[in-house]
């Protein structure tokens, strides 16, 4: 290249690293897509037929590179699933993949689609003590709400009327007590994020086990087991997180982390292993605030066995401690604006009536 450059386009020799960059992911990576792969705080790349675009920092920007043409698309997604070990095609015309820094992809290609689209979600390991993240989420900041009754003890569960501090100090506290918590919110509000910072407050001697579907959790303890989830394939079985929740048991963990709750079995399996040990660990599930977090994770376990709604709520109630939901505002274009801690909650016990005794410790129904 660097001869052909000499002969014919001198002008072109200072920029000679830049253009085999570009070469050599057409020829073998993933074309005008391996730049924002690179680029720090992009975390979404979609292709829309041959345009691209991405989200960087909550911003949406249209990429002025775009794919000459849906070739060089086809070129493209085709490498990522087979990379995959994946089949697409118009019998099957969609495939879920992982790239090499394990970023979760989606290929949807016509007749389901009216033209290819290629959707990228990049994993962020960002791995901060809480102090780190006051300026993207000032709510740690915040005092916790004052509370003037006495302190009550439900089922073994002391509320933390008397608690003073911060919102971050609450959550240290209480990773620190060895109290399960679940993180709720909608996609990119934070949840993972959260739960990395607080993994710097568990003991440093204790066995942690990380239950992911795509890395995200980089805890900085000595001893941690971080398992991982995989679909099938051909030839080889669905790993799920039942068996990951499994396998880990037998690895005797002092705490869980499950980065989310998405299926019934997963729902099932968690509450029912936090009933029976593992104080300290966390979770995240996908909700808009406290109760409907909790409303979801009911509706799954219900989905996976047919049981009482009391004794379902029961059961969550003596597996969950503390709710923290985080939200995501929103501009009028719909760019991410900012993000913030909306309520915190202590889950305390279910009443006579069948609902939840919740004390809210931050927001909500203080």
């Amino acid at each position: 290249m660097q001869r052909y450059l000499e002969e014919n386009l001198p002008h072109l020799q200072p920029d000679l690293d830049i253009i085999a960059d570009e070469v050599f992911n057409i020829l073998y990576g993933l074309g005008p897509l391996e730049k924002y792969l690179q680029t720090e705080g992009v975390t979404d790349i979609i292709v829309f037929g041959t345009r691209i675009m991405y989200v960087k920092n909550g911003v949406k920007y249209d990429a002025p590179e775009t794919f000459k043409d849906l070739q060089q698309v086809e070129t493209v997604y085709s490498r990522i699933v087979a990379a995959a070990n994946e089949n697409i095609s118009e019998a099957e015309p969609s495939a879920d993949a992982e790239l090499y820094d394990g970023s979760r992809v989606l290929v949807v290609i016509p007749p389901e689609a009216a033209e290819p689209y290629i959707v990228i979600r990049r994993h962020q390991m960002i791995n901060q003590p809480l102090e780190k993240l006051a300026d993207g989420l000032p709510d740690l900041l915040e005092p916790v709400t004052e509370k003037k009754r006495k302190a009550q003890i439900y089922r073994g569960k002391k509320s933390s009327k008397n608690f003073e501090g911060t919102v971050g100090d609450y959550l240290i506290d209480s990773i620190k007590k060895r109290k399960n918590i679940m993180v709720i919110g909608e996609t990119g509000a934070g949840k993972t994020t959260l739960v990395n910072s607080l993994t710097h407050y568990i003991h440093p001697n204790h066995i942690v086990a990380v239950l992911e579907d795509t890395r995200e959790i980089q805890a900085p303890l000595k001893y941690v087991y971080y398992f991982k989830t995989r679909e099938a394939t051909e030839g080889a079985r669905a790993i799920t997180y039942e068996d990951l929740l499994n396998d880990c048991l037998r690895a005797n963990p002092d705490r869980i982390i499950l980065t989310e709750i998405r299926t019934p079995e997963s729902a099932f399996t968690l509450v029912n292993v936090l009933n029976s040990g593992h104080r300290g660990s966390m979770t995240t599930i996908h909700a808009s605030s406290s109760l409907l977090g909790l409303d979801k994770l009911e509706t799954l376990i219900n989905e996976y066995k047919d049981l009482d709604k009391v004794l379902i709520r029961r059961m969550i109630s003596r597996a969950i401690d503390v709710l923290v939901y985080l939200y995501l505002e929103s501009d009028e274009l719909g760019n991410a604006k900012s993000r913030g801690i909306g309520e915190v909650a202590e889950l305390l016990d279910v009443d006579e009536n069948g609902n939840y005794v919740l004390e809210y410790v931050y927001g909500g129904g203080a």
